[in-house]
């Protein structure tokens, strides 16, 4: 009798230890991949993020063109300009913040950084008052000058540390999301064994006890019994089959989320105002590029991806050397370049480009700006 008593008990062991197991380990899959979606959004974030401080450093350096354009030819368009550009990088120093919200240290970078952008167009503005009250005597203009040098300084450094702030984070991020990606395989690889595991053990105790004899009236477990154990145990293993099916459908439901939350970076990709080009540092392939890209290199996407930069580079060595900078500092703001056309026509681009992580490989993201007719005004 303590022999069926203690048959009877470890039956009843091993169904419940299996169906613990099957429930931690989707608890635990179910909680890992939340994270994921988590890290995979943050990631996004970044990205958009360093995009929107190259274009904030872009405008403010298209407003002091302006301002040169209009000391040198007095035309109201630079004025015109001035004030676009002001009225988008306030635009562009919200949006910067609003996805900055769950990191103090980028929300303090950026209370720094807003007074000092509204500083330098402060100065851009009491510059022109100035030449239009006093004249182009440099007398006049030295205070502006020394002031907007050091504002230009103290908002280049500040982005500088807010992108390597970006970068350090992302590095951060990609690490725990790999960890993560491994913890998850290892429970989901170790649960399934273990359970696997007890299943058969009880199903090969199961067996035994099917096939003995029980001849006492006392027995602790007959064939009616051990079937009304397995009805009970099979009801709890559908219970836990509905729970998962359930999991399965949430998981069905962040995935569309997902894809949701991909297809509102791609759309604010798209919608850039100015040009922007992905490759490969190592071989100057093109990886993705926008429809602003493609519109002012007079190229289709499926020309412009596999292109090399080579080809569309006038100065290669140059352009080399660039890519080279850009790698080593993480990021390489502000500089020109000349560019052509599919027609040839050559572009002088006024170019902001940072390195990132796509697909676990570093990659550059180029923001061209074709500034050759801004260039033609002021010279003219």
């Amino acid at each position: 009798m303590s022999k069926s008593i203690f048959n009877k008990q470890s039956i009843i062991l091993f169904f419940v230890l299996g169906l613990a197991i099957i429930a931690s380990v989707t608890i635990l899959t179910y909680m890992n991949i939340k994270d994921q979606q988590s890290d995979h959004e943050f990631i996004q974030d970044t990205y958009v993020r360093n995009a929107l401080l190259d274009n904030i450093y872009s405008n403010i350096t298209e407003a002091e063109t302006s301002r040169r354009g209009y000391f040198l030819s007095s035309d109201p368009q630079f004025i015109t300009s001035i004030k676009e550009s002001r009225l988008l990088t306030d635009s562009l120093l919200k949006t910067f913040r609003s996805k900055s919200f769950g990191s103090n240290t980028l929300l303090a970078y950026c209370d720094t950084l807003k007074p000092l952008v509204l500083q330098r167009f402060d100065v851009i503005n009491e510059s022109i008052e100035i030449l239009d009250s006093k004249g182009n005597n440099s007398k006049f203009h030295k205070n502006t000058y020394d002031k907007a040098k050091i504002l230009q300084s103290d908002i280049k450094n500040t982005i500088s540390k807010m992108k390597r702030e970006e970068q350090l984070s992302l590095v951060r991020q990609r690490e725990k999301a790999d960890m993560s990606l491994d913890f998850t395989l290892y429970i989901l690889i170790g649960g399934v064994t273990i359970s696997g595991l007890i299943f058969i053990g009880l199903f090969a105790l199961l067996l035994k006890r099917s096939g003995q004899s029980f001849e006492s009236e006392n027995q602790e477990i007959t064939r009616e019994e051990l079937e009304q154990i397995v009805k009970e145990r099979t009801a709890e293993i559908s219970q836990i089959n509905h729970k998962l099916y359930g999991k399965v459908n949430e998981l069905q439901v962040m995935e569309e989320a997902l894809k949701q939350s991909a297809e509102h970076y791609r759309k604010l990709f798209e919608q850039m105002h100015d040009a922007i080009v992905i490759f490969s540092p190592d071989d100057e392939i093109v990886i993705e590029v926008n429809r602003r890209a493609c519109d002012l290199y007079g190229l289709k996407r499926e020309e412009f991806i596999g292109l090399s930069m080579r080809s569309i580079s006038k100065n290669i060595p140059q352009n080399t050397e660039n890519i080279k900078t850009t790698v080593e500092k993480g990021y390489f703001h502000n500089f020109q370049s000349v560019h052509y056309k599919k027609d040839s026509t050559e572009m002088l681009m006024e170019i902001n480009a940072s390195v990132f992580m796509f697909k676990g490989k570093p990659v550059i993201l180029s923001i061209n700006r074709d500034i050759t007719d801004r260039i033609l005004k002021v010279s003219l």
